[in-house]
C-alpha cells in the first residue's frame, strides 16, 4: 500500500497473476518469434493493454477459422473454454498454449468432478462472461447460472446440487446466494471457488473505502470485476469515480476529498494505475508551489524519460573509467560515450516503450544520436570506428532479434548482460584502445568493474518493477530467474566491485583515486538495499537515484585529483 498526500493506493491493486501469466505467456511467444499469435477472444478486458497487444500484431479471434495465417500460435486466454471447443481448438493444426488461469482450472475441475457424480451444478456469476461460458461446459448440461440471492429463489427444487462461483464474484453475495440454493435441494455441496487475489482485493478495499471520502476505482469499462468493485466500494463511500485512464479525472471531487483511495480490477495494468495516482496527486498540489518549480520539474522528467540524464550518466562513468586508467581527459571519448548510450538506450526504450510515451521522438533522436556518434567515432582511430558500427548494429537490431533469428540472444538474462557489455565497452574498453593502454592491468579492472557496476544498475532498476507489471520477458535478469536468485546475485556483484576495487588499492595504482571509489561504493550499497524492498514501479526518482551513483563516483573522481 502506498500513501502520499492522503492518498493511498491499494496495494492488491492491478493484474492478479492469473492476467499477468497469460500475457507474460502471448508478449514470450511474440518475443520468441512466433508470429502471428491469436488469442481466443480479448485476452483482457482493457483498452490500453489490448492497444499495446495489438501494436505487438497480437490479434483477437473468435474461432481458430477465423486464423489468417495457419502456422501462427494459437491462446486460450484466462477465462478459460468449454471441454467442447477446447478439442476443437486442440484438433485445428495450429500450435495451441493454453494460458487458462490456474484457479479457473480448479473451479473447471471441482465442477466436472461433482457432475461426473451427478450433481447439478448452480454458478454464482455473470451469465454473458467468457469465464462463465467456460465453467458452464464442465456441467455435463446440467448446470445454470444466477447472478445473486434473488434469482436463486426461483430455481426449481434440485436433489444433489453443488454450488460454484465465478472466481471474481464478491463472497458476500456468493455466500447469500448459497444459502437460498440450499433450501432448493436435498444435498448441497458449497464450493467457494473464487481466487484469493480476489478475496484480498476485497478485503483491503472493505477496509480502506470506508475510511475514504472519495474512491477511485480505475479499470475498463467492459472489466466484470471491475464494475463489481466500483459496486461495492459505492456502498462504503461518500463518492465513487470509476475510470479508465488518468483523463477522465476532474479536478473539483480529487481537491475537495480529504481523504483518496484508489484501487483498480484485475485486469488494469499498473502503468494506468500510476498515471492515475500521479494525476491526483498533481491535482492535489498546493496553489502556493511556484510555476519555475513546476517547469523545473517538468524538463526534470522530460530529461530522464527520455534518456538524456542516462547517457550523460554515462559520460561521468567514462571520465572515472579515464581516471582509473590513467587516459588523460578527452572530450571526444566524452562525447562519444554520451552519443553512444544515448542512442541504443533510447531506440530500445521507444520499442518497448508503455502505450502513451513518445516513440517517435525516442526513436528519431536516437538515430540521429547514432549518426553523431559514428562521426565522432570518425575522430578516433580505425579501429574505433568499426567497433563503434559493430556495437551499434548490433544494438539497433537487439529489438528485432528474434526476426533476424539472433536465437542466442533470446537467453535468459541476456538483456541486463548486453547492455553492461555495451556500457562497458564505451565507458572502459574504448579511452585505453584509443591511448594504447588496453593491456594494463588497470584497464582489465576497469573493464570488469564497469561491467559488473552497469550489470548491477540493470538489474536494480529491474526491482523497481519485480513486483508490478512492466511487461518485459525473460531477457531481463529478474524475470527469468526470479527476486531471490536476483537479489543473490546482486549480493556477489557488491562483494565482486569491493574486490575490483580492492585490488586496484594492492596495485597502488592512484591510492586517492580508488579510496574516493570505495567512499562512492557505499551510495551504491545504499541503493541496492533501498530497492531490496521497493515495490513501486519505475519512476523518475528511481532512475534519478540508481543512474546517480554514477554522478557521485565522477564527483568523487574529481576531487581525488585534489588529494
Amino acid at each position: 500500500m502506498e500513501k502520499e498526500q492522503d492518498v493511498t493506493v491499494a496495494k492488491s491493486a492491478g493484474f492478479c497473476p492469473g492476467v499477468k501469466r497469460a500475457i507474460d505467456k502471448v508478449l514470450e511467444l511474440e518475443a520468441a518469434g512466433k508470429k502471428p499469435v491469436y488469442t481466443i477472444g480479448p485476452l483482457i478486458h482493457n483498452k490500453q493493454v489490448t492497444d499495446m497487444l495489438a501494436a505487438k500484431q497480437i490479434t483477437s479471434i473468435d474461432r481458430p477459422q477465423d486464423a489468417a495465417d495457419k502456422s501462427g500460435v494459437l491462446v486460450i486466454r484466462a477465462h478459460g473454454i468449454t471441454p467442447r471447443f477446447q478439442q476443437e481448438v486442440q484438433s485445428c493444426g495450429m500450435e495451441v498454449v493454453d494460458a487458462t488461469c490456474p484457479l479457473v482450472k480448479h473451479a473447471q475441475n471441482i465442477i466436472a468432478q461433482y457432475a461426473a457424480q451427478g450433481y447439478h451444478t448452480v454458478i454464482v456469476g455473470d451469465g454473458g462472461h467468457a469465464e462463465v461460458i467456460g465453467l458452464l461446459g464442465y456441467t455435463q448440461g446440467k448446470g445454470v447460472v444466477v447472478s445473486g440471492p434473488e434469482e436463486a429463489a426461483r430455481l426449481p427444487h434440485f436433489d444433489k446440487v453443488n454450488v460454484v462461483s465465478q472466481t471474481t464474484q464478491k463472497e458476500s453475495v456468493f455466500y447469500e446466494t448459497a444459502e437460498e440454493i440450499k433450501k432448493h435441494a436435498d444435498e448441497c455441496q458449497i464450493s467457494n471457488t473464487i481466487c484469493q487475489p480476489t478475496k484480498d482485493r476485497q478485503k483491503e478495499t472493505i477496509e480502506l473505502a470506508k475510511s475514504a471520502d472519495l474512491v477511485i476505482v480505475v479499470g475498463g469499462r467492459h472489466s466484470a470485476n471491475t464494475a463489481r468493485l466500483a459496486l461495492l466500494c459505492k456502498g462504503l463511500a461518500p463518492a465513487v469515480l470509476h475510470v479508465e485512464t488518468e483523463d477522465e479525472l476532474e479536478a473539483a471531487p480529487v481537491t475537495h476529498a480529504k481523504k483518496i483511495f484508489i484501487t483498480a480490477g484485475a485486469s488494469t495494468p499498473n502503468w494506468v494505475i500510476d498515471r492515475v495516482a500521479a494525476r491526483v496527486r498533481e491535482l492535489r498540489k498546493p496553489n502556493a508551489t511556484s510555476r519555475l518549480s513546476g517547469l523545473a520539474g517538468k524538463i526534470w522528467r522530460f530529461l530522464v524519460r527520455n534518456c538524456f540524464y542516462t547517457a550523460f550518466a554515462a559520460s561521468a562513468l567514462t571520465y572515472v573509467c579515464m581516471r582509473l586508467e590513467g587516459v588523460p581527459a578527452d572530450s571526444r571519448l566524452l562525447a562519444f560515450s554520451w552519443l553512444f548510450v544515448y542512442a541504443l538506450t533510447a531506440f530500445n526504450r521507444a520499442a518497448e516503450a508503455e502505450p502513451g510515451q513518445n516513440r517517435r521522438f525516442l526513436t528519431a533522436a536516437a538515430i540521429l544520436s547514432g549518426l553523431f556518434a559514428t562521426g565522432t567515432a570518425l575522430l578516433l582511430n580505425g579501429g574505433a570506428l568499426t567497433l563503434c558500427l559493430l556495437f551499434l548494429v548490433a544494438g539497433f537490431a537487439y529489438p528485432f532479434r528474434h526476426l533476424l533469428k539472433l536465437q542466442l540472444l533470446s537467453l535468459p538474462g541476456t538483456k541486463d548482460i548486453v547492455t553492461a557489455l555495451g556500457w562497458a565497452f564505451t565507458c572502459a574498453l574504448l579511452p585505453a584502445y584509443e591511448h594504447g593502454l588496453l593491456l594494463r592491468k588497470a584497464s582489465y579492472l576497469a573493464i570488469f568493474y564497469t561491467i559488473l557496476l552497469v550489470f548491477m544498475r540493470s538489474v536494480t532498476l529491474g526491482f523497481t518493477s519485480a513486483n508490478k507489471d512492466l511487461i518485459i520477458g525473460r531477457e531481463s535478469f529478474y524475470k527469468a530467474f526470479g527476486m531471490k536468485k536476483t537479489k543473490w546475485a546482486v549480493t556477489l556483484i557488491l562483494l565482486a566491485l569491493t574486490a575490483a576495487l580492492a585490488t586496484l588499492l594492492t596495485l597502488t595504482w592512484k591510492p586517492a583515486l580508488v579510496e574516493m571509489l570505495l567512499i562512492g561504493h557505499l551510495y551504491t550499497v545504499f541503493i541496492v538495499i533501498y530497492y531490496y524492498s521497493k515495490s513501486s514501479t519505475r519512476s523518475v526518482k528511481d532512475e534519478t537515484l540508481i543512474d546517480g551513483q554514477f554522478f557521485v563516483l565522477w564527483a568523487l573522481s574529481g576531487l581525488a585529483a585534489y588529494l
